[in-house]
């Protein structure tokens, strides 16, 4: 038996895909500009710091995408 799904759950698996998607540019514009050759130390650190933020959002936010899709 399939659960139904609730307007919530339906209205958080679109927004998820949105922010995923967001926070994937997010992360390809902090690698170009990681690769860019910038040499102030004090903003490679601060791009790398949310690099790692950005990583763990991401793994979080689509295990749960993930969760809502076997519902959908």
């Amino acid at each position: 038996v399939k659960k139904k799904v609730s307007f919530k759950e339906k209205f958080e698996y679109e927004t998820l895909d949105k922010e995923i998607a967001s926070l994937e540019n997010e992360r390809a514009e902090l690698t170009v500009k990681m690769s860019s050759g910038e040499s102030d130390h004090l903003l490679l650190q601060k791009w790398s710091k949310r690099m790692e933020e950005i990583i763990k959002i991401v793994e979080e936010k689509s295990v749960r995408w993930l969760e809502l899709s076997e519902l959908m």
